[in-house]
């Protein structure tokens, strides 16, 4: 039986505290058939572990939250904190948003977003490494956390750059 990788669970867990009334219609991590089909990362790898997780975009059934202005900050703070020297940041293998992708594939556009084609406009796309699996630790990110402490010390930790 598969199951999502423990990074994988830990920022779902952390997205569900932190927005506790979110739409989750278009979360997902199991691969359908269409994914079957070809190589995903939401197909199980050899040890039942899915290195995927959809997030949908709308945070709240009102106001500031809803219709992915969150979900933006949430997918920019991803690939800062996955740029950066944090620890754990070496999980997240890309991510996808609103058509496009951000990785560290191409060095003149290392984790920005980039090239269109890549759908994902109902939901944030995140892969992860096979460290994800080993490290279930939070994820360090500002959105994700009230304490006003604590965003100031995420912001700084994510601030960091490997590069």
């Amino acid at each position: 039986m598969a199951t999502l990788c423990k990074a994988g669970v830990t920022l779902r867990s952390q997205v569900d505290k932190r927005f506790p009334g979110r739409d989750r219609r278009t979360d997902g991590w199991i691969g359908n058939a269409e994914h079957k089909s070809r190589q995903s990362d939401h197909n199980e790898n050899s040890k039942g572990i899915v290195m995927a997780l959809d997030l949908d975009e709308n945070m709240g059934k009102r106001g500031k939250w809803r219709n992915g202005r969150t979900a933006r900050l949430l997918a920019d703070q991803l690939i800062k904190y996955a740029a950066s020297t944090a620890p754990g940041a070496q999980r997240i293998k890309y991510v996808v948003y609103e058509n496009q992708i951000a990785s560290p594939t191409y060095d003149k556009t290392w984790w920005k977003f980039r090239g269109s084609g890549y759908g994902h406009t109902a939901h944030i796309h995140i892969s992860f490494t096979a460290l994800a699996d080993m490290d279930g630790s939070i994820f360090p990110l500002p959105i994700l956390t009230k304490s006003p402490t604590k965003k100031l010390a995420y912001r700084r930790l994510i601030a960091k750059r490997r590069r």
